[in-house]
């Protein structure tokens, strides 16, 4: 697939989550996006890095991705780190994650 619409989505989602009050100045684009693998209906998986979400749980980082997910209407599925937890890489999917590029 063509990585040539991913800016311009990036861009949007970074809008949506400033909204929100979510500083992004760290987006990694993983899996099939990232490998080169997309095809016609595959999501574009991305992990969101940011201090905003210190201190927030599980559920409201959730609560958060979903309303900017849904402002942008983009089949993006993503997830949210803080710096350390990206660090650290003790999550599967964050690990997972570190294959990817930034964007």
């Amino acid at each position: 697939m063509d990585k040539r619409p991913l800016p311009a989505i990036i861009r949007r989602l970074r809008r949506a989550l400033e909204k929100q009050g979510v500083s992004a100045p760290r987006i990694v684009l993983f899996g099939s996006w990232a490998s080169g693998t997309a095809h016609e209906g595959s999501d574009i998986d991305l992990a969101v890095i940011s201090e905003s979400f210190e201190g927030k749980g599980y559920w409201e980082r959730i609560d958060i991705l979903t309303a900017a997910v849904y402002e942008v209407f983009e089949p993006i599925d993503a997830i949210a780190l803080t710096p350390e937890e990206w660090e650290s890489g003790d999550s599967l999917i964050a690990e997972f994650a570190h294959a990817g590029e930034a964007v």
